[in-house]
């Protein structure tokens, strides 16, 4: 445990202090867990709008010639597919071994390159990355020791980033920015605000499984805008909540966490996320590794449980099939919106099958849970 003195803290820090805010040692960052309650703040989310931080994470500029076949070689995922269109793209860093060293997104902020005859980007391109806190500086090292010459790897500082996320998000940020609500999902859109350094990103993404956007860009200008849609979604119900309210609602919608559901030691399909690998575009680090896995079948495989009785499940709690152990949590909670517990684990792939009764064990009882279809929750 990090000294609490020691810890960096999110340029929105002072704001958080004045709201009663109760912090942690988040991989180093001094972070709010909650303001009011989990529950609270959870319901809050579904039923109106929440403000989280997430300056912790890392916002990572890649430009220059051969950006684009650089970041192409280096995630699972097809930027083709997407950066023509305004879309980010979310996607895996993979060790060669199909291992995940991070799960990230991809902006392309500016399309000005021609195409040769092969269809291939020439020149031009500027990427915008956001990275997980707790591997930032392993992915920026990453991506320092895969880049060519001519590409550059910028690794932005004195910058923040917060969440607006809930079904009156939407309505928020139209009374507060010109333009970002009527983008589609994974759209973005580069804001200029005064001076040139000034220019934020606001993107169409969120970790809840709710409507909203995500704003990243210079600490000042992220700040004023945070107390902007403070301000103007006070009727709407907007609070400020914590990593712990975010927590349980991304693992209601199945969503993984890095360090939980995706390391190093899985693969991108172990993890249940073959949608975001796309075997067609050509090759990439990790892939010959995962086309290998695939061909062979795999043996382990993510799966998604309720528990049938009270019990609040945790990372680690084992996971038995008629009384043989076999299977790792590796997220848990109680499900404010379905009020029950429920769980991810690693287990054999023939057990993920929704239907297939498991027991967890929590503390030292075996509870007996149902393997189910992701997401636990859904609004539609």
């Amino acid at each position: 445990m990090t000294l609490m003195s020691a810890l960096q803290r999110s340029p929105l820090h002072e704001l958080h202090t004045h709201a009663g805010g109760k912090f942690i040692d988040f991989y180093g960052w001094e972070l709010p867990v909650q303001f009011t309650s989990i529950i609270d703040e959870h319901m809050t989310v579904r039923r109106a709008a929440g403000l989280f931080d997430i300056s912790h994470m890392g916002q990572v500029m890649i430009e220059g010639a051969g950006a684009f076949d650089f970041l192409q070689n280096l995630i699972t995922n097809d930027l083709q597919r997407t950066f023509d269109k305004g879309l980010g793209v979310y996607a895996h860093l993979c060790l060669p071994n199909g291992g995940v060293i991070d799960d990230i997104f991809v902006y392309g902020l500016k399309a000005s390159a021609t195409q040769s005859a092969d269809g291939r980007r020439k020149s031009g391109d500027r990427f915008f990355m956001v990275v997980n806190g707790a591997t930032h500086e392993k992915d920026v090292a990453w991506l320092r020791k895969n880049a060519p010459h001519g590409v550059s790897i910028v690794d932005l500082d004195k910058r923040a980033g917060f969440a607006i996320q809930g079904p009156q998000a939407l309505k928020i940020i139209r009374k507060t920015i010109a333009g970002v609500a009527e983008l589609p999902r994974f759209a973005f859109q580069q804001i200029k605000d005064g001076e040139p350094n000034e220019s934020y990103w606001a993107c169409r993404t969120g970790y809840t499984g709710e409507e909203g956007a995500e704003f990243f860009g210079p600490a000042m200008t992220i700040k004023t805008l945070w107390k902007q849609l403070l301000e103007n979604g006070e009727n709407e119900g907007l609070r400020p909540c914590g990593l712990g309210a975010r927590d349980t609602l991304r693992l209601e919608v199945g969503y993984p966490l890095y360090g939980h559901e995706l390391t190093e030691e899985h693969t991108s399909l172990e993890a249940n996320l073959e949608w975001a690998v796309k075997w067609g575009k050509g090759d990439f680090i990790g892939r010959d590794a995962l086309w290998k896995q695939k061909q062979s079948g795999l043996k382990t495989k993510l799966l998604a449980y309720e528990l049938l009785e009270r019990g609040v499940p945790r990372q680690g709690n084992r996971l038995y099939k008629a009384g043989a152990p076999g299977g790792e949590t590796t997220s848990g909670t109680f499900s404010p919106s379905l009020q029950k517990g429920i769980g991810l684990a690693y287990a054999p792939v023939d057990w993920n099958k929704p239907g297939n009764q498991v027991e967890v064990e929590v503390h030292n009882k075996r509870i007996p849970a149902i393997v189910v279809s992701l997401p636990f929750y859904s609004r539609r």
